[in-house]
């Protein structure tokens, strides 16, 4: 049993975790501007969020289930909404996972672009700013800091 007070909100069945919902028509899970077929619509925002968050909360659970609550009369509008969840929930993996993707891709064209930067202030530097004069070794160093400054966001990135 976890210590953590917020399991507590939810109820157990068995060894399951419930994530309960109750709505008084199937639609209100869904976003009503979407004009995509039932099983195909993406969630309404606040209920995605809140699945999401209630994911986030029980965190380290083996068996979580989600329990949608309607009533009788919506029951058979319902029957589409586990295909829904799934679909939305699918793509977003696949969207978060080309972002990742996208990301770490940048960040790594940025890093050999960083690095190859860090290398010619460095020369710089070295080589052009060795003079014992105070401007001399202001702006040598001047040169590294700014090579190092440049690797901040390739660094930020990855």
């Amino acid at each position: 049993m976890h210590n953590n007070p917020l399991h507590q909100i939810y109820r157990r069945e068995g060894d399951w975790q419930l994530i309960e919902i109750r709505l008084e028509r199937a639609a209100q899970l869904l976003n009503s501007l979407d004009p995509s077929p039932f099983r195909e619509r993406d969630l309404d925002a606040d209920a995605a969020q809140y699945l999401i968050s209630a994911m986030r909360e029980l965190h380290g659970h083996q068996a979580v289930k989600l329990v949608i609550w309607l009533p009788p009369g919506e029951i058979a509008a319902g029957h589409g909404i586990a295909d829904s969840i799934h679909h939305y929930f699918h793509y977003l993996d696949i969207s978060c996972r080309q972002k990742l993707h996208d990301t770490l891709q940048r960040g790594r064209s940025s890093l050999v672009i960083g690095l190859l930067f860090l290398f010619l202030c460095m020369l710089l530097s070295q080589w052009v700013f060795t003079g014992e004069h105070l401007l001399d070794r202001v702006l040598g160093e001047g040169f590294l800091i700014i090579g190092w400054v440049a690797m901040w966001r390739p660094l930020d990135l990855l």
